[in-house]
């Protein structure tokens, strides 16, 4: 089917006419919608230590560090703690959904660039 010569100039008029769809950014701030997810952040008080989080991430981006041993009854058991790799993240939210214990939240923070990837290694839950 040939073009008409001419049909792009109703969408050039159309272009004049209407405000920009494209946000100033950084300028002015973005309205996110409410169930964005953005960096993962933990509370170290509630995680257990358990291990689903790393269990359950399709990105690898937790692994479990050991800290040691404590007693617990007649038992010594194994004191593991989560470490994550967030330049691997995906921001899926699976370790989150999954997490019996609520410790595991995705913040509203999306602003993650940096040129030192260590810096998105996050070890909260180490020092605890």
């Amino acid at each position: 089917m040939p073009r008409r010569i001419g049909s792009a100039i109703p969408e050039m008029i159309r272009s004049m006419i209407e405000k920009p769809s494209t946000e100033a950014y950084p300028f002015k701030k973005i309205e996110l919608p409410e169930r964005f997810r953005g960096k993962l952040e933990i509370d170290p008080v509630k995680c257990t230590g358990c291990g689903i989080c790393a269990y359950v991430c399709p990105a690898f981006v937790i692994t479990m560090v050991d800290l040691g041993k404590r007693k617990v009854g007649e038992k010594e058991m194994p004191v593991k703690r989560p470490k994550f790799d967030l330049y691997t993240c995906i921001f899926c939210g699976e370790c989150v959904e999954n997490c019996p214990f609520g410790a595991l939240e995705m913040t509203k923070n999306f602003e993650l660039a940096t040129d030192q990837k260590e810096t998105l290694v996050m070890k909260k839950a180490l020092e605890q």
